[in-house]
């Protein structure tokens, strides 16, 4: 029965005493109030809220995001799960639900910005057909057209959040997952997030941390020869991305027993720079 009516055509439902749903068709609210049934014929789409942290999560992002768009991610993962069987952290329905609502405003204000990150597609097929369909999924649901580059910043979601298959004998975490879990651990702790501003930024430093990954697996990292101040420079000019760098750097090197080196801190200065937009402690005096 009805628990509550979101719009005409959303609605949050008692499935039985420990168990809720969110059930969209169209007219399925129109009139309705609590208490009240819904008729099996009007429901399109059903999306079960069967542990305590999936209503707490589904309310939480309903206080930012509007009911459409926050259905409309959920769904998507859903499909990600059931159709292509991929495994996904849970964090993903916070991070893929604000993008796709930061991208829908833009775009209707008209301020939408092609995204600048490469186009990884023959190295994530997988990924990248999700991002297709999760981006017709978009369009139809919300009655908008996000344009086929949005796909880009799509799949790099999906390519992040990717968790460990569950199997009777579980595999070795994905040290992808373990990279990005630290990443985002820090991230955290000092406040830094995704958004309209600096999301290139951000999703190139997603991409950084993949082949930083593959780097570690075939054991080449990067062996250029960069400038030997160049790390005491980045100190004095940037102190707060030089310390959030050294200790993503220290914790990935404490957590997947690895030595990381020079140039690695170097690159995630320069990201972190690029996010944060740190402004210079040192004035030049030419």
């Amino acid at each position: 029965m009805v628990n509550r009516v979101y719009n005409n055509n959303t609605v949050l439902v008692d499935v039985d005493k420990n168990k809720q749903a969110i059930i969209q068709g169209r007219g399925v609210g129109f009139q309705r109030r609590r208490g009240d049934e819904v008729l099996p014929a009007s429901v399109e789409r059903i999306f079960y809220l069967d542990t305590d942290e999936a209503r707490h999560r589904f309310g939480s992002l309903l206080k930012d995001v509007p009911i459409d768009i926050t259905m409309t991610s959920f769904s998507i993962i859903e499909m990600a799960k059931k159709t292509y069987h991929y495994p996904l952290l849970d964090y993903i329905y916070v991070t893929l639900t604000d993008h796709i609502s930061q991208t829908y405003k833009h775009l209707m204000a008209g301020k939408y910005e092609k995204s600048t990150v490469p186009d990884i597609r023959e190295r994530y097929p997988t990924e990248y057909k999700i991002a297709d369909k999760a981006l017709q999924m978009i369009n139809h649901d919300l009655n908008v057209h996000f344009p086929n580059d949005a796909t880009k910043a799509l799949a790099l979601h999906f390519i992040n959040a990717r968790g460990t298959e569950q199997e009777d004998h579980p595999k070795e975490e994905n040290p992808s997952t373990r990279v990005n879990e630290v990443v985002q651990s820090v991230f955290k702790e000092y406040g830094i997030t995704r958004n309209i501003t600096n999301q290139n930024y951000f999703d190139r430093l997603m991409i950084h941390l993949q082949y930083l990954v593959e780097r570690l697996q075939t054991n080449e990292q990067d062996k250029r020869l960069l400038s030997q101040d160049i790390e005491s420079d980045f100190q004095k000019l940037y102190p707060k991305s030089f310390e959030i760098a050294n200790e993503i750097t220290d914790k990935l090197q404490s957590s997947l027993h690895i030595t990381l080196n020079d140039n690695e801190l170097v690159y995630f200065i320069i990201h972190i720079q690029r996010l944060i937009q740190e402004s210079e402690t040192t004035s030049s005096n030419s």
